[in-house]
């Protein structure tokens, strides 16, 4: 759990990615909100992603800014588990990727983090426990 908006605790998950020649430690907001999962222009910025040829993608609209959902495939995902382990697995995510891409809006847009959705607690069978008030949060595998 870290501190985002306004000071309060959200269950924020650590993992790393590796998709292509592409490697990074990304920390995502788990939004059971949220149908999709997705990597944000600002981790993807830093990941060295090329968000400006990546132009395909299913638009979505996000804290009222517009953005492709750019798909990448072939994923692979490492967690560290609290007993030390790891979790390792292979999915199909998106990349946000801002319609406008300037410095203006890249600035506005930088406290968007990356997001786990329900699309992968679903296909991972997980289930998010969080109580705020306690700062406890874990997934837990059904």
């Amino acid at each position: 759990m870290r501190r985002f908006l306004s000071d309060r605790f959200f269950c924020f998950l650590p993992f790393s990615l590796r998709f292509s020649h592409f490697f990074g430690y990304v920390e995502a907001l788990v939004d059971t909100g949220s149908p999709f999962t997705v990597i944000s222009p600002t981790d993807a910025l830093r990941l060295k992603l090329p968000i400006t040829t990546m132009r395909t993608g299913s638009p979505i609209f996000l804290a009222g800014y517009r953005f492709l959902n750019c798909p990448i495939e072939k994923v692979h995902l490492n967690f560290k588990m609290e007993d030390g382990q790891y979790f390792s697995t292979d999915i199909k995510m998106g990349v946000l990727v801002p319609t406008k891409i300037d410095r203006k809006t890249l600035e506005d847009i930088k406290h968007i983090p990356s997001l786990i959705g329900n699309d992968f607690l679903e296909d991972q069978k997980l289930a998010l426990s969080f109580n705020p008030s306690s700062r406890l949060a874990y997934l837990e595998s059904k």
